[in-house]
């Protein structure tokens, strides 16, 4: 009996230890994961995140920022918005939202949710059948939510917006409040706006860190009184050139605007100037003057080299790595000419202007000097836009003997474009043809916004050859004109011009043609002028003796001869003109007849296994794979059934930092200050953040590139189950909508009695499993215990 007494007591104990802790267990049981709050899951969490050198970013808003990257085939988007509530980005080729392909995603009790969804005509939203983005990761800290995804370029699937070339419209809305259901989610009751952008060629970041010795050149005018009863002014003033003791490169531009004049301010050129040095003194210690007026001073005339082109809508340029514009290089310019380009539509008066460009530059010396190429139709009334027609097109040629003449062996290499049209433009095209042969576009643009002129730079160079042809291209809605538009300079008349940045710099500045007389007469069915008449007579046919060619361009039966007029401006012969920079290569005054190159070879018709654009995609067949991008765990191939993987979903409690970006300009340098209110992952922290709470999650095996985001590779999925993130890949499309519906309604009353999932004791297999474990440890740990007492006591 004695010595069975200490093994009782600590049976009895041991009972004891395993009754307390089955009880623990059980009712910590409401957890969903419990574990020690110093002990997190091992696994993907904030503190390693990759974080991508995004190709481009934009600031929507004050709260909203937007960064992206572009492969092949795929984009990936990050947003980080101010908010606790959900968040809606999209896409739209009009910057409405009752036509955009949208997201809308927030964090529910550390848990993301996230929908692809499109507008509709009533406001509202509607889950789309077929799931195309794929969330990479998400979290939220006490200000902010995060989220990364991706989707297809092309997904084929007529809800969404095909990512092209084209101008597109980033959508934005975030509320305060996760959604309770499908009505909450609204646009127009919470900071919402658009912004248009080109997805695929946007410039270089314009904060980005410039050289150390980066000095300013400020171009801007003086007390320039817009007019109050003219609707359009143009203004020349000359500028000298800072002391300079060798040669530096511009490296970007920018605008500088009077508060309240951006409205007004259309375009902004910078000319070189080439001429008598003294006179051009004299000049630039003045005000400057109307451009292209009788009172002008012939010399500006001399000012025709381009080498700024700033139209409304831009926000500057910041040239590649590899080249810089140069500034006094040797004998080059002197003195530069500022034009301005002010349009008063409303006839307002009291405008008096300051605005300019701010030119930045180095005497850290690019690898290349950049140059500036303008291609378009020369401004006269012979460029003829009919009125009330849907689709005029309006073509400019750079002839081949212009580029034969001018450019080098190797070419030039064309990495940016500027194409830039008045108010009818509404698609535009820069052309390249290499003998009959036409090559890609270097612009196509089916979506161009005359209100968005900003400078497309390329992934990669185009290289432009000597002999090439270039087409500047423009396609102008006139259907709100009762009357003819004639080109010109102002913005009631139009034209149609590309600008290309290019390296290496060569002699040529502008590229031109015009239609000749003889095809404008032959478009308005002329045959025969009087000789010498004032105002100029038309002779025959004998039914339009002599009426006034200005009486036939008002008189034209526009709808019955518009197709006969079109097919004649196109195929009809045209008159180039090709300017060095002090000469003329090509005199269009002079030069023969030349006609728009025949292309024996055209440019492919798209593949079609490319889907058509949206609103023209064929039905999908009933064996092809709604997402067949996605990769299927057991092997399946695209359109075969297969499993798709299981998704698990990580929440930890995590240090996050916060910070906020904004950029700090100073003559000396531009670089990135980092203040808090903001979520930043930073290279240097490799994704970590710093301090608070955090609710994150991530895709596992992510791995994306940390100094430029190339394509994802195939396996980088979110592991979160569908009942957490709503993708509803799997759901049958006739019940995806209800059941996103259902997952937002069952949210009300959660809302109602939001703690109740917590408290509720919950005994689940996992549980049960715990408590076998826990019970098995004691067990032989107090055994092996009660064996050791027991040993020592029959030793003593």
């Amino acid at each position: 009996m004695g010595a069975d007494a200490p093994t009782s007591r600590w049976g009895f104990r041991c009972f004891s230890v395993a009754i307390q802790l089955l009880l623990l267990v059980f009712l910590t049981g409401h957890t969903e994961c419990w574990r020690p709050a110093n002990n997190p899951a091992a696994g993907p969490t904030s503190t390693n995140i990759p974080n991508p050198g995004w190709m481009h970013r934009m600031r929507l808003d004050a709260n909203y920022d937007v960064y992206w990257s572009i492969s092949d085939s795929e984009v990936t988007f990050e947003v980080q918005v101010r908010t606790l509530g959900y968040l809606v980005f999209g896409l739209s080729p009009s910057g409405h939202f009752h036509d955009a392909d949208l997201i809308v995603g927030w964090i529910h009790n550390g848990r993301p949710r996230f929908q692809d969804r499109h507008g509709l005509p009533n406001g509202g939203s509607s889950l789309d059948p077929q799931q195309d983005y794929d969330l990479i990761g998400a979290h939220e800290n006490e200000t902010h939510t995060v989220m990364r995804f991706r989707r297809k370029l092309v997904t084929c699937d007529d809800k969404d917006l095909n990512i092209t070339v084209s101008t597109s419209w980033l959508m934005y809305a975030y509320s305060p409040n996760d959604p309770l259901s499908d009505a909450d989610i609204s646009f127009s009751n919470n900071p919402h706006g658009s912004k248009p952008v080109y997805l695929m060629h946007r410039s270089q970041f314009a904060d980005d860190e410039l050289p150390s010795d980066v000095k300013v050149w400020d171009l801007r005018n003086y007390q320039v009184s817009v007019p109050e009863n003219e609707d359009t002014l143009h203004w020349c003033r000359i500028f000298k050139l800072p002391p300079l003791d060798r040669k530096h490169h511009m490296i970007r531009y920018e605008p500088v605007f009077t508060a309240g004049s951006q409205p007004f301010v259309h375009h902004m050129n910078v000319y070189e100037c080439v001429g008598d040095p003294s006179v051009f003194e004299v000049l630039a210690a003045t005000e400057g003057s109307r451009c292209y007026q009788p009172s002008m001073p012939p010399l500006f005339f001399n000012c025709n080299n381009v080498v700024v082109a700033w139209t409304a809508g831009s926000e500057g340029f910041t040239f590649p790595s590899e080249a810089g514009y140069p500034m006094n290089r040797a004998g080059g310019a002197k003195f530069f000419m500022l034009e301005t380009h002010y349009d008063n539509p409303n006839l307002q008066s009291g405008i008096v202007d300051h605005s300019g460009l701010r030119l930045f530059y180095t005497s850290q010396l690019r690898h290349h000097d950049a140059g500036v190429l303008s291609v378009g139709i020369d401004p006269n009334w012979k460029h003829i836009v009919p009125p009330g027609q849907r689709k005029v097109v309006s073509e400019a040629h750079c002839v081949a003997d212009c580029t034969q003449q001018a450019l080098p062996s190797r070419g030039i290499n064309v990495f940016a474009v500027n194409q830039h049209t008045h108010l009818l433009g509404r698609q535009v095209q820069l052309r390249h043809i290499r003998g009959d042969k036409e090559l890609p576009p270097l612009v196509d643009d089916a979506n161009y916004d005359v209100h968005y002129q900003e400078y497309r730079q390329f992934q990669k160079p185009v290289n432009v050859l000597p002999g090439d042809h270039l087409i500047s291209q423009c396609t102008y809605n006139s259907e709100s004109r009762s009357t003819i538009t004639l080109g010109g300079l102002s913005t009631r008349e139009e034209t149609c011009l590309a600008y290309l940045l290019y390296w290496p710099r060569v002699d040529l500045s502008l590229c031109y043609s015009l239609p000749s007389l003889a095809t404008i007469l032959h478009s308005l069915g002329i045959q025969e002028l009087h000789p010498g008449s004032d105002p100029v007579r038309i002779k025959s046919p004998p039914e339009l003796a002599d009426q006034t060619v200005e009486e036939r361009l008002i008189t034209f039966d526009w709808d019955k001869n518009f197709h006969t007029f079109q097919e004649a401006t196109r195929r009809g012969a045209f008159r180039p003109l090709c300017w060095g920079k002090t000469q003329a290569l090509i005199d269009g005054s002079t030069a023969p007849d030349y006609y728009a190159p025949n292309a024996t070879q055209p440019l492919p018709e798209a593949d079609p296994a490319v889907c058509a654009p949206r609103g023209t995609l064929p039905p999908r067949p009933a064996t092809v794979a709604k997402t067949p991008h996605r990769k299927n765990v057991n092997g399946g191939a695209a359109g075969q059934p297969g499993v798709q993987r299981n998704r698990t979903v990580t929440t930890t409690s995590a240090p996050v930092t916060v910070p906020a970006m904004t950029t700090t300009t100073t003559a000396n340098s531009r670089v990135p200050s980092i203040t808090a209110g903001r979520p930043s992952l930073s290279h240097e922290s490799n994704g970590q953040v710093n301090n608070g709470h955090v609710a994150s999650v991530w895709g596992q095996g992510a791995s994306l590139n940390h100094e430029k985001l190339g394509p994802p590779p195939s396996s980088v999925m979110i592991e979160t189950p569908l009942n957490d993130v709503v993708h509803l890949h799997n759901s049958p499309a006739a019940t995806q909508e209800t059941t996103a519906s259902q997952e937002l309604s069952s949210r009300r009353a959660s809302v109602m009695q939001s703690s109740s999932e917590s408290t509720a004791p919950r005994l689940g297999s996992f549980t049960i499993i715990l408590i076998a474990l826990c019970c098995t440890y004691l067990h032989n740990s107090v055994w092996a215990s009660c064996s050791c007492s027991s040993s020592s006591s029959r030793s003593l």
